[in-house]
């Protein structure tokens, strides 16, 4: 008769090796899920802590020890998450750019009927964001321009959704037989997001000068380029 316990033949009939039981995955599966969620809100505390000394600061003349009190959290759970303070920064970037600009050009843009001229609104809703630049404009501006030399790799991963954004315009606009260009769409989009990214800089900081142009001129400039042609 049995006896209901597992003997050591008993054991052995079951499998180490084969396919995994789908109540393993799933368990498997709700722990890394709960893991990746603190492991968010945790690098998020630390975008965040970056995000408020820049805007005291005007600067990212602060410390890594500064964004971790600010988070209050560990400088072993900083380390976890970031390489150094330029990683964190390519991280806060990326956010701002992700999360905030780029869903309001593109709301500005789909406000727009004509693709020509959304592609203009893309560049008049550029000029509206930096009319007043905040002191986080200013430091990410002035971050941005050092890691264009020490990290491009990181700086083109950050403008991304930029990127794509304005080639889908572009994409869009020659799309109804109105644009007359030699150029691919990647190649018009990433020259025009240079060169406007160029004049919204020197907005922001202040260098252009004289040279200052309006939305209106450098829409002009751009529009050229892409090849809009003029009735």
């Amino acid at each position: 008769m049995a006896s209901g316990k597992i003997t050591q033949t008993d054991q052995s009939t079951i499998p180490i090796d084969g396919p995994m039981p789908e109540w393993k995955r799933l368990s498997i599966e709700r722990s890394l899920q709960g893991a990746r969620v603190r492991a968010q809100e945790r690098s998020d505390r630390f975008v965040a802590a970056a995000i408020q000394l820049m805007e005291k600061h005007g600067s990212v003349d602060f410390t890594v020890q500064d964004v971790v009190d600010g988070s209050r959290m560990s400088i072993r759970t900083f380390y976890n998450f970031f390489a150094s303070k330029d990683d964190l920064l390519v991280a806060v970037h990326e956010t701002i750019l992700a999360n905030e600009v780029v869903p309001r050009l593109r709301a500005r843009c789909e406000a727009v009927h004509d693709p020509i001229h959304r592609v203009e609104a893309y560049i008049k809703g550029i000029y509206e964001l930096t009319d007043d630049p905040g002191p986080v404009s200013r430091a990410l501006t002035t971050f941005g321009n050092r890691l264009a030399e020490s990290h491009p790799d990181d700086l083109e991963r950050a403008f991304k959704p930029q990127v794509d954004l304005i080639a889908e315009l572009i994409r869009d606009a020659a799309a109804t037989g109105r644009l007359h260009s030699a150029l691919s769409t990647d190649a018009a989009a990433h020259l025009l997001h240079y060169t406007v990214l160029a004049a919204v800089h020197a907005r922001i900081l202040g260098t252009a000068g004289k040279a200052n142009v309006s939305a209106d001129e450098l829409w002009t400039f751009c529009s050229a380029g892409i090849g809009v042609q003029v009735n």
